[in-house]
């Protein structure tokens, strides 16, 4: 009602405001422009009086003017008619002249009378001319002549020259009559005149007046009156515009800015009065007064016309601008004013909160009743409908609840939370207060008896003092906290923590008081207990006492008996020393005469020179024999000592339970056969494909085991089983790799079960002396399997056979980890049950080597010259049968071997087309039979492929087979095999493609391995190779890692992903030594490319004749003494001089025998001493074999004076000692030696080193 009154009353007002401006600009109007409307009608009065009567007289001046230019025009043309007609009719005596011409063909009429006759037709258009004349003309007797007449022939007759004009009104109408004297002008007409009958005169000459041309003219005065009205008509609508125009200039130029001013100067005034009002209310204190702005108008200033109005205007306009600006900077103040109240009132009611609660936490109180007060006060205090406050618990580390306010029925008064649980629990572990708005809905119901609503807001308020959490208090109210509520609860809640910790201390330490209060009662009371407790122990002070003596005097007794027992120990390391020292005296005693013996009988053996007899080779053969059991034997004794003597060291590495399985396999079916035993091995389908093992500690017990159980078994079989055993079924309780060794054999008492794992101890006597051996073997393989964290057991029944179980951990010891091997599967070494005899390179003739028997039925006796064959080195006769029939069926003679040695024989005899070669063969394995044939200049052209159990691919391509397939080997792979050696041998012409960007190197290497049998391909660049590879077929690649647009280890990258291209062989050519990243480079591609590294020419020339399998007798000889220097490895010791510092005669003797054969000269030293003599003597020498123990001057003593001489600090020495110990190695070297080797020697060991030594 009040807004509907309000807007009314300002209606009203704008009304009224309306109509007073209405006034003003109204009366303003008549004051200011009633006298220009005077002035302005008063001109169009004069004007309307002047104007006709200017008018009028131009029109009698015009009308004149005209009149007398029709005159002169008649004149003209009475002119031009009397002398060009009149004149001619008066010549003519046909035609006359007269005024009587009507109706008369022969008259023409008179000048005059031709102008009169004009006139009359003249007349109609508005001109009337008349001529007359006071002579008596004969037609013009009977006019009559008007006064204007008269008057007009009274002037001109004596003013000829003028023309005499009067306005007249005739008929209703005003005309102007304008006479002329009308002259004699021509003689022509003088003389008509003259000549006419009836004229008035006969005397008439030039000059004379004769009459009156008098012309009336009413259209220039009707045209004049017509101007003067439509020009007064024009004056009013003039006037009229003139009076519009004023009064909307004076609207918009003078009232509405005038109205303008007068509503700001109005509103100006209209405020003036409520701000005085208002500012004194502010003066007074009430700060909730607003300042009205006042009001400017809605007008551009710069749109302000520049005159007097507008300079008004803008004074009024600036006048409210400074009035605005006044009302803004009173409203400022007045804001200011109530902020700075609005903040005091903040401060004292903050302040008046934080008193009241400091006021309230004053005094001793209880916990739980503080906080539920000082809950209800700030949930009142911030308008709060519900809240809970939570206190820490010391001993759980978590928040409990204290008290509440306002909760709910259902809330758990026992709740407890931790930090980071729930939204205060964020709170707690934020350390800030957190406000939560738009609660959804349930989440937390406040009731009352008359109902229940939501709250909408939360605030979570951690108490905090420094680092340590007191409390928490969480308020929930319907409407937002406000900023003040939240400023109180911020400033007091480290005061509250404050505040609660010292109640909480209070509480404890009045419990603390209590509980001391109770304590000291008890502690009286246990005085007096105590009191008589030690009258108690004064009576038992005296027995214990006794008692006390009698302990120091069995701690003495004790000390002696500790002393006793350390010097045992002592005694008992000694011996142990002692006993590994006799070890190693023995070990070297016993293999200096052992070494010397062996290296001569296998120099015996070998025969080279043809000398002995075949029995005299077979006697040489057993004592080489003989020699290698004494030496297993001394091996056996030593591996005890230096198991006992903790010094054996254990290498781990990743190896296949499987493939060590098939090579227990390999190496002891032939055995097991030979006694009509059956021997299996088989793995468990459990069983990891990879654990790490010591592949050779775990290799020497698995071969002791199977060779005692093959050993003590007459019939029946003998098993090896590799199972995975979890924590509960092992003896090591932990999961297990076990091999368990099962056999049908004799069998083991009971009583006998722990004797035979002691060291030289065997069930009994007679199984020694009936079936051999020393007893080594058990007790060095438990103490071997204990060394690797695993164990050794047996169960057996006498007469039923043994069951020998390994059980070892499937993770490598801690110790031995660390430095294993695991990174990459190892296979286990080839075991053997003799030394492979070395095979000479040199090429001796077919017949040299006697031919092996026939082990199976093969074609050698029916083989012709020229017949295609192919060899089988293969012990397993069984599937060298198998293999000799596919042969066959291919169309190929057969030949077989069973051993190494056989196989070497036939190949060098029958020179076949190809070879299938076993590796775990007897006598000499696979690798050395390829050794062999590819040293041989007859045989290194024949391709062998390799049928075995060993995943050994990539050594066997390395050394030049075409293939490799392991065993069991199916038919189809069979076929494969076959054909893979039939592709072999179909190629005619071989293809090499050599990658080389260097166009002289490329010329080099053709000119080099270029052949009839080879056609070469040059590609420069590794995408040229690659083309070509994608393209065709190549047999051999020689690579230069350095090409232009690529590396070379990209385009072997690139190759392994080429199908056809990813098997072919691979030489590296290059000029410098590889580093070692790019030989880790090349490893990665080594599983899947043949990568051979050719430095020389030689190496090059022989790696390609060997991959390509080229007859090297067809060759040029250069390039067959080429291959002849790469291949002979030992012609490069012939002319080296070798230094022997031996102090043993019998190794000298043998070491120059063999040394000599080599086309090596050979000096000798007893001793370190005479070593240094013979090396001042000669300093040429190339290579020192250096003795260890010797008189006088002693291995490591002559090694260091040797380094010690600059001369031969890069001489290479090579240490040899009987001295197998732990150590020895690793003293030598640091003594000065360049590499070392044990004794008795291993002669392939010892040439190859010196090859290595002496090349350097």
């Amino acid at each position: 009602m009040g807004g509907g009154h309000g807007g009314a009353a300002l209606s009203a007002a704008g009304r009224e405001d309306s109509d007073v401006r209405s006034l003003m600009s109204r009366s303003m109007f008549w004051k200011l422009f009633v006298p220009i409307g005077a002035l302005l009608m008063l001109s169009a009065l004069v004007a309307a009086i002047l104007l006709p009567l200017v008018i009028q007289r131009n029109a009698e001046q015009e009308a004149i003017v005209a009149g007398q230019e029709t005159v002169r025009q008649f004149q003209l043309l009475r002119k031009y008619y009397t002398d060009n007609v009149v004149s001619k009719v008066m010549a003519n005596s046909q035609l006359r002249v007269s005024f009587d011409h009507l109706g008369r063909p022969d008259t023409v009429p008179l000048p005059a009378t031709m102008i009169l006759d004009m006139s009359a037709l003249l007349k109609e258009s508005g001109t009337a001319l008349r001529l007359y004349s006071p002579y008596p003309f004969p037609n013009r007797r009977d006019r009559v002549i008007d006064q204007f007449g008269d008057d007009a022939w009274t002037f001109l007759q004596g003013n000829p020259e003028k023309t005499y004009t009067r306005v007249e009104t005739v008929g209703g109408k005003t005309v102007v009559r304008v006479a002329m004297a009308d002259r004699m002008v021509a003689q022509t007409c003088v003389n008509c005149h003259n000549s006419l009958p009836g004229s008035p005169r006969t005397n008439w000459k030039l000059g004379d007046v004769r009459g009156v041309l008098e012309v009336d003219s009413s259209r220039q005065l009707a045209s004049g009156q017509s101007i003067v009205y439509q020009v007064l008509a024009g004056l009013a609508v003039m006037l009229l515009l003139l009076a519009l125009f004023i009064r909307l200039f004076y609207q918009r130029s003078i009232a509405l800015p005038l109205a303008a001013a007068l509503d700001a100067a109005s509103a100006l005034n209209a405020g003036s009065a409520e701000k005085v009002e208002a500012v004194e209310a502010i003066a007074g204190g009430n700060l909730e007064q607003e300042i009205a702005l006042a009001r400017l108008p809605d007008i551009d200033p710069r749109a302000i016309s520049n005159d007097e109005v507008g300079q008004l205007l803008k004074s009024v306009f600036s006048i409210g601008e400074a009035q605005l600006a006044l009302d803004h900077a009173m409203r400022k103040m007045s804001l200011s004013l109530r902020a700075s109240r609005d903040a005091e009132q903040a401060r004292d009611w903050l302040k008046s909160g934080q008193n009241e609660l400091n006021a309230l936490m004053r005094g001793e109180q209880e916990t739980a009743l503080l906080a539920e007060q000082v809950l209800c006060y700030l949930a009142t205090r911030t308008g709060a409908g519900v809240g809970a406050f939570f206190l820490h618990d010391e001993q759980s580390q978590q928040f409990y609840l204290a008290a509440g306010y306002a909760l709910p029925g259902g809330v758990d008064m026992g709740a407890r939370i931790a930090s980071g649980d729930g939204l205060l629990g964020q709170a707690l572990r934020e350390r800030r207060i957190l406000l939560v708005d738009n609660v959804p809905a349930g989440y937390l119901p406040v009731g009352s008896a008359l109902g229940q609503a939501d709250p909408g807001h939360l605030m979570l308020v951690p108490l905090l003092h420094g680092d340590n959490l007191v409390g928490a208090i969480e308020l929930a109210a319907f409407r937002a906290f406000r900023t003040a509520e939240l400023d109180l609860l911020e400033s007091v809640r480290e005061a509250l923590a404050v505040g609660f910790e010292v109640n909480q201390s209070r509480q404890r330490t009045k419990g603390l008081l209590v509980e001391t209060e109770q304590q000291a009662e008890e502690l009286r009371v246990q005085q007096e207990e105590l009191q008589q407790t030690n009258e108690e122990l004064a009576e038992r002070a005296d027995l214990l006492e006794a008692q006390r003596e009698q302990l120091r005097l069995k701690h003495a007794e004790l000390e002696q008996a500790s002393r006793d027992m350390w010097r045992k120990a002592e005694e008992l390391q000694k011996v142990s020393a002692y006993k590994s020292e006799f070890m190693a005296n023995m070990s070297h005693e016993l293999r200096t005469p052992l070494n010397s013996m062996l290296i001569l009988s296998g120099l015996l053996k070998e025969n080279k020179s043809q000398t002995l007899s075949p029995k005299q080779v077979e006697y040489a053969s057993t004592i080489n024999g003989a020699g290698q059991d004494l030496l297993n034997l001394i091996n056996d004794i030593l591996d005890l000592s230096k198991v006992e003597a903790g010094q054996v060291e254990f290498s781990y590495e990743l190896v296949q339970p499987a493939q060590l399985c098939a090579e227990m396999q390999e190496l002891f079916h032939l055995q097991a056969e030979q006694k009509g035993l059956r021997f299996h091995a088989d793995v468990a389908p459990d069983v990891p494909p990879q654990v790490p093992l010591d592949v050779q500690r775990t290799g020497q017990i698995l071969k002791n085991l199977i060779a005692n159980a093959i050993k003590f078994t007459t019939s029946g079989a003998v098993d090896l089983r590799v199972s995975l055993a979890d924590a509960a079924a092992n003896p090591l309780g932990q999961q297990a790799l076990c091999w368990a060794v099962v056999d049908t054999g004799i069998g083991v008492p009971a009583s006998k079960q722990e004797l035979i794992f002691e060291a030289f101890k065997q069930a009994d006597g007679g199984i020694s002396r009936q079936y051999g051996g020393t007893g080594l073997g058990l007790s060095i393989s438990l103490q071997l399997a204990s060394k690797m964290g695993g164990s050794l057991s047996l169960h057996s029944v006498e007469g039923q056979g043994s069951t020998f179980t390994l059980c070892l951990p499937l993770e490598a010891p801690a110790a031995a980890s660390a430095e294993a091997a695991v990174s990459v599967p190892a296979a286990v070494p080839p075991p053997s049950s003799a030394p492979s005899p070395s095979v000479s390179p040199l090429s001796a003739p077919a017949a040299a080597a006697p031919l092996p028997p026939q082990a199976l039925a093969d074609d050698r006796a029916t083989l012709e010259p020229e017949a295609r064959c192919i060899l089988i080195v293969e012990d397993d006769r069984n599937f060298a049968g198998i293999l000799m029939d596919f042969v066959r069926q291919r169309g190929y003679a057969a030949l077989v071997a069973v051993d190494g040695a056989g196989g070497i024989a036939l190949a060098r005899h029958y020179l076949p087309s190809a070879i299938l070669l076993d590796v775990m063969l007897p006598s000499i394995d696979g690798w050395g039979v390829m050794r062999s044939l590819k040293d041989s200049a007859e045989t290194r052209h024949i391709p062998v492929h390799f049928i075995t159990c060993l995943e050994e691919r990539q050594r066997a391509m390395e050394m030049g087979a075409i293939g490799l397939v392991t065993k069991p080997a199916s038919a189809a792979q069979m076929d494969e095999v076959l054909g893979a050696v039939e592709s072999a041998l179909d190629h005619s012409l071989k293809q090499l493609l050599i990658v080389e960007d260097n166009p002289a190197e490329a010329a080099g290497l053709k000119a080099l391995l270029g052949e009839r049998e080879v056609v070469l391909t040059v590609a420069a660049s590794g995408r040229e190779a690659m083309a070509l590879l994608a393209a065709g077929r190549y047999d051999c690649m020689v690579l230069d890692l350095g090409l232009a647009d690529m590396s070379g280890f990209e385009l072997l990258e690139h190759i392994q992903g080429m199908e056809q291209a990813r098997r072919i062989p691979v030489i590296i050519h290059s000029g410098r030594d590889l580093t070692r990243e790019q030989e880790r480079q090349l490893q990665r591609y080594a599983e899947r490319i043949i990568i051979k590294g050719a430095k020389s020419p030689e190496r090059l020339l022989n790696e390609v004749t060997l991959f390509l399998h080229m007859v090297e007798s067809k060759m040029e000889p250069s390039r067959q003494r080429m291959i002849r220097a790469a291949i002979d490895k030992e012609a490069m010791l012939d002319g080296k001089t070798v230094l022997i510092v031996d102090d043993d005669m019998r190794n000298i003797f043998s070491l120059t025998s063999l040394l000599a054969e080599k086309g090596m000269l050979v000096l000798e030293a007893e001793n370190g001493i005479e070593a240094l003599r013979r090396l001042d003597e000669h300093p040429a020498i190339s290579v020192v074999l250096m003795d260890i123990m010797m008189p006088e001057m002693d291995g490591y003593q002559a090694m260091r004076r040797i380094r010690a001489d600059r001369r031969f600090s890069a001489l290479p020495i090579i240490a040899m000692t009987a001295k197998v110990m732990l150590g020895d190695e690793q003293k030598c070297l640091e003594a000065g030696a360049s590499d070392y080797l044990a004794k008795p020697i291993d002669t392939d060991k010892l040439m190859s080193l010196l090859r290595v030594w002496t090349s350097r």
